[in-house]
């Protein structure tokens, strides 16, 4: 019976990248702001982050978008140095997971 719980937190735990939102882009500054699970939020500077994932560029990036970090110390403090954008779910999966979790009661 342990398969199933370990598959569901695979699901949840993707990879080992930090997991945390887009909560503010400043395009004009070339700057921008990740909240982390524990509310802590980290800038990041648009010219020295790498990006992984869907997106080519820093200003692919939305607010809100969750998203993979990682983090590495500058001159000027903690900052993000890498960010994994994931591919949007279908619209059709979440309406499938609340079936499921209706009929476990």
């Amino acid at each position: 019976m342990s398969k199933p719980d370990d598959k569901q937190g695979e699901e949840i735990r993707k990879d080992f990248f930090h997991h945390g939102v887009v909560s503010k882009l400043f395009t004009n500054n070339n700057m921008g702001v990740i909240r982390g699970e524990s509310g802590r939020e980290i800038p990041f500077s648009f010219q020295f982050v790498i990006l992984v994932g869907d997106i080519s560029s820093p200003n692919d990036l939305k607010e809100g978008q969750e998203v993979g970090y990682d983090l590495g110390w500058t001159p000027s403090g903690l900052r993000v140095t890498k960010i994994k954008t994931y591919p949007d779910p279908p619209a059709g999966d979440s309406s499938s997971d609340l079936e499921g979790e209706g009929s476990q009661g």
